[in-house]
């Protein structure tokens, strides 16, 4: 990890160059649109940046005056500037010389509002991190509505119409530079590049018959790439996300592909939308020691990052989710409003509970449950099912004395090694020797548990332990 003092120190001096003069407007657009997305930091030395570019000369200054103005540390200011770059607010040059370090800073101007909201990465971001109410009321502020023309005839005039010249224009060329009137064009969309994502893969699994390669056009491809990073989609997810997106036409246009690919991620990673977060520790000012996380914090970090479908593979050992569990996990997500994380918690509670057998009953029986208690993170999740275990027993045990019981619950035809994480053995605790399900274990269940304890490095004594303490 590279230190701050190799990227940026308090010496170093720096000019600010503006392109193209910015209005009011402009600001409007940066304080409304891009600061929920950047932070106050990064807004603050934009418009600073912006305050300074505006003085009759170009100045050269040193990052100790920015540490002043901004009262802010030379590492929030690096952060920030780093956030400015990455929306598409500032460009950055730099020259190293043996004596010194020069930065040009390059103050861009936002995007107008209609290629703001066209941008599915700063839009779902903006309404990630703003109430959905707010979000509406901004973008009906902004992208205004043009009137219905229907019935009007366009009766305008042209300037030739009006006005006449008594000159010759061709003989005033040599008045008029080209060159000096040429002006810097201002964005028009997000810079985005996208070397990262595997397009060689993405047409390997896709046929010509199923989307033809004129259908990949570059506007398309590069939205594939963004909607990819926005959504955290490989290229497996985005052949599937092309085969929904496709009419009839064997046509892919940009806003069906932007619905079908939100419309992707709600069903099989999370309902809530994604979040532009910047990257930790990217330039931290000291290397500091860390601490290698509990058992706990890395199951938590485990449920928290992953999707659902991949919480059911890994169950699974690596073979695709059966369409009963992805139906579940759906119907967790949609009708209990459950976060992606606590639906990783109940279903490998259930599945590794019941033995691998899914009883929608039961599990509908617990969701009902965490929903009454507002449960809403993993931790959350974890706990509660520790908690409530012996209740969650005797629901279980209650279903399998139901005839009813037999028609919903699915039984898997190839019974799978469970993996055992470690807050299954906590749930445990606390519970005497005559509540314990052992006894309903099979003879073949021990053997197979034990191997997979022994994979995990996980005693027979410690096992035993863990779960009668």
């Amino acid at each position: 990890m590279q230190l701050l003092f190799k990227e940026l120190q308090p010496v170093d001096s720096f000019i600010i160059q503006m392109p193209y003069p910015l209005a009011d407007a402009d600001r409007h657009l940066v304080t409304m649109l891009y600061k929920p997305i950047i932070g106050s930091d990064a807004m603050s030395l934009y418009f600073t940046l912006w305050s300074e570019s505006e003085g009759q000369s170009t100045e050269e200054l040193n990052h100790y005056y920015l540490m002043d103005v901004l009262n802010m540390s030379l590492k929030k200011i690096f952060d920030a500037r780093v956030a400015l770059e990455a929306i598409g607010l500032m460009k950055t040059w730099k020259k190293d010389d043996e004596s010194k370090r020069e930065f040009i800073y390059e103050v861009l101007a936002p995007l107008d509002a209609t290629s703001f909201f066209s941008e599915p990465i700063l839009a779902t971001s903006l309404y990630s991190v703003i109430h959905e109410k707010a979000y509406l009321r901004i973008r009906e502020r902004f992208v205004k509505k043009q009137m219905v023309q229907n019935g009007y005839e366009h009766v305008s005039r042209d300037i030739q119409d009006v006005f006449k010249s008594n000159h010759d224009f061709n003989k005033l060329g040599h008045l008029f530079n080209p060159e000096q009137m040429e002006q810097p064009s201002r964005p028009k969309k997000l810079p985005f590049y996208s070397q990262d994502f595997d397009f060689d893969l993405l047409k390997a699994g896709l046929s010509e018959v199923m989307i033809p390669s004129n259908v990949l056009t570059l506007p398309i491809k590069e939205l594939i790439a963004k909607v990819a990073f926005l959504y955290s989609l490989n290229a497996i997810d985005m052949q599937k996300v092309l085969m929904m997106a496709i009419d009839d036409q064997n046509r892919i246009t940009e806003e069906r592909l932007k619905k079908t690919a939100a419309d992707y991620y709600k069903l099989s990673i999370s309902s809530k939308p994604p979040r532009l977060t910047q990257k930790l520790g990217q330039q931290p000012e000291m290397v500091s020691q860390v601490s290698k996380p509990s058992k706990d914090q890395s199951l938590i970090k485990y449920m928290e990052e992953t999707p659902p479908l991949e919480v059911l593979r890994d169950i699974s050992n690596g073979k695709e989710p059966l369409p009963v569990e992805v139906d579940l996990a759906n119907e967790l997500i949609f009708k209990y409003g459950f976060p992606s994380p606590v639906v990783n918690v109940l279903l490998q509670f259930v599945l590794i509970r019941a033995k691998m057998k899914l009883n929608k009953n039961y599990v509908h029986k617990i969701a009902a449950h965490w929903q009454r208690e507002n449960i809403q993170t993993a931790e959350q999740a974890i706990e509660i099912s520790r908690k409530e275990h012996d209740q969650y027993v005797d629901w279980q045990n209650a279903s399998k004395t139901t005839p009813a019981s037999t028609s919903t619950s699915y039984k898997r035809k190839n019974v799978r090694d469970e993996k055992v994480p470690e807050w299954f053995y906590k749930a445990k605790e606390n519970r005497s020797a005559k509540q314990t399900v052992e006894n309903e274990v099979t003879e073949d269940w021990e053997a197979k548990k034990q191997q997979l304890l022994e994979k995990l490095g996980v005693t027979e004594g410690q096992a035993k332990t863990s779960g009668t303490n």
